[in-house]
């Protein structure tokens, strides 16, 4: 029989999953609700279909304005799965504002030439410019859904 062995190091990294998880489900709920002003100029709902699964999947993230795109910077990427999924462009909904909007988002690499733009764009709405391992996706061709209160 195997005995399993945890570290102090592993149980950190769980709690640390736990604590993060219950942030990102207030801070949904608070974009979800008539508060969603509090939030809404510096944090957005990102919702997509994981690639495999299926799984619907809501996180909040920073991001910024791009003439009509919406930026997102995957900040310390190879600690992080949820960017992999727009590797290849495909479908995602972003609520900011109260409304809810459909684009597609897309990986972009510093050779593309939207990178520059948008690099420009986080780090100045948020002081931040991508460094070292961390990725940018993009959200282009937002189109609002019908019954949101887009013109908020």
């Amino acid at each position: 029989m195997q005995t399993l062995h945890t570290t102090v190091a592993d149980e950190e990294r769980v709690l640390h999953r736990r604590r993060r998880s219950s942030l990102n489900h207030a801070l949904l709920a608070l974009l979800r609700s008539p508060l969603h002003g509090l939030l809404d100029s510096d944090v957005c709902e990102l919702s997509y279909r994981a690639p495999r699964s299926g799984r619907r999947v809501a996180l909040p993230v920073m991001y910024a304005i791009d003439g009509s795109d919406v930026v997102v910077l995957v900040g310390d990427a190879p600690a992080k799965s949820w960017w992999r999924a727009f590797r290849r462009a495909q479908n995602v909904q972003i609520r900011r504002g109260g409304a809810v909007r459909t684009g597609m988002g897309r990986v972009i690499r510093p050779d593309d030439e939207q990178y520059e733009s948008a690099a420009t764009a986080y780090e100045h709405r948020h002081g931040i410019r991508p460094a070292g391992n961390d990725q940018i996706v993009v959200i282009e061709n937002l189109m609002s859904l019908e019954g949101s209160n887009a013109d908020r």
